[in-house]
């Protein structure tokens, strides 16, 4: 069921109009026996409500929102011994040293444009 913020704007004999909080016009008629005693107009109350096709009925109205607790506050503990944030990097090693390694080894032995290995030396 939905629910909503609404606002009682006068008394008559069917029970009291309503209108939504903040709203110009009213909307409807809660039964007399929902309200609370002691409710006035202009006072903005809690309500279950049911919609249907020729209007919004009020089926419970439910106690005001309580005030909420005070916030606690966490106290934070710091220590003096060290640093608060360390950071520990690994060596660095990437392709680039692999393949320089590759080369000294394989020594002066490269390949010629179409793929067939040549010496070091020319003919």
């Amino acid at each position: 069921m939905p629910r909503m913020d609404i606002e009682l704007t006068s008394t008559g004999e069917d029970g009291w109009t309503w209108r939504a909080a903040g709203a110009r016009q009213p909307r409807g008629t809660v039964d007399a026996s929902l309200v609370p005693s002691g409710s006035a107009v202009g006072d903005v109350l809690r309500v279950e409500t049911e919609q249907f096709v020729d209007g919004i009925t009020v089926t419970a109205v439910l106690p005001p929102k309580g005030a909420r607790p005070e916030a606690q506050l966490l106290e934070i503990f710091t220590r003096d011994d060290g640093p608060l944030v360390t950071s520990t990097l690994a060596p660095k090693r990437g392709r680039g040293d692999r393949r320089r390694d590759d080369r000294e080894d394989r020594g002066e032995r490269r390949r010629d444009g179409r793929g067939r290995q040549r010496d070091g030396e020319r003919s």
